[in-house]
């Protein structure tokens, strides 16, 4: 059991369990929302063998889900977000979406805007997988002549998001070749008859690993790790020239010792004195 719930909270959310729930801003809605963007009687869900489908009931505003606008008969999914006049509300399942209050969709990363056809201009965010055809149970309702009823499908997964040609009678373009399955890439067309969508998605390195095809490689570049710093250079000291520690020793063993020259200038006295001595005894003094 889904139940339709207010983005912003600004009321309590309503389990979508009638066959038939009206949405508008008169009194005899189900779901009364006072907005004057938001016409009388505005848009009605309808409940068939337990699948919701969304129907627009000629409001002045229209009705939009996913940023596309819807006429008749569009099936809804949990986690749909649906646009009546300014207000936004939720396709939930309480089973499986988280029990914090007010969580919200997460943001995608990746997106469609189309750049020709009759939905120029217009931006699509690309939440799990969306298909594209002139059946009103499609994702992407695209009434062109040379669409098939389940055209293609786009799917996010794993961070990467990948097209899918369901069997379509003129087939899906990407870059301007027919494609069965492709991965796709930031900057990609892919075109459906008339209509031509420009892929915006992340960039960096895990995403860009994400968007080769399956026949192509990859050059991996590896990071250049930073040269280690040299070591500082130490200054050796020099050594002491050999010659003036060889002058050093010379100059000390030539200086006279102090006991030498004693002795030497006692053996003088002693000679002397021996001479005056012999020549008294001579002379008879």
């Amino acid at each position: 059991m889904l139940k339709l719930e207010f983005k912003d909270r600004r009321q309590p959310g309503v389990w979508l369990v009638e066959s038939v729930f009206s949405i508008g801003s008169g009194s005899k809605n189900h779901l009364v929302i006072d907005d004057d963007s938001v016409g009388e009687a505005h848009a009605e869900i309808r409940l068939v063998d337990g699948q919701l489908y969304l129907n627009d009931l000629g409001s002045y505003k229209g009705t939009f889900v996913g940023g596309q606008k819807i006429n008749d008969n569009f099936q809804l999914r949990s986690g749909d977000f649906i646009n009546v006049g300014r207000v936004e509300l939720e396709i939930s399942d309480p089973k499986t979406r988280p029990a914090t209050l007010g969580a919200t969709k997460a943001k995608s990363d990746w997106s469609l805007t189309a750049i020709g056809g009759d939905m120029q201009g217009r931006t699509i965010m690309i939440h799990g997988s969306m298909t594209f055809g002139r059946s009103s149970n499609c994702d992407i309702i695209i009434d062109g002549e040379y669409m098939s009823r389940r055209h293609a499908e786009l799917s996010l997964k794993g961070g990467g998001v990948r097209i899918v040609d369901l069997g379509s009678s003129n087939g899906t373009c990407v870059n301007g070749k027919k494609v069965s399955e492709h991965q796709l890439k930031p900057g990609d067309k892919i075109s459906f008859d008339k209509s031509i969508f420009l892929v915006a998605g992340p960039v960096g390195e895990v995403a860009a690993s994400n968007f080769l095809d399956d026949d192509e490689e990859a050059t991996m570049f590896r990071a250049v790790a930073p040269m280690p710093k040299a070591p500082p250079k130490i200054q050796p000291v020099a050594p002491a020239p050999a010659a003036r520690a060889e002058n050093k020793v010379s100059a000390v063993s030539d200086r006279p010792k102090g006991g030498n020259g004693r002795v030497i200038v006692g053996i003088i006295v002693v000679s002397v004195v021996a001479a005056v001595v012999g020549y008294m005894v001579v002379v008879g003094l």
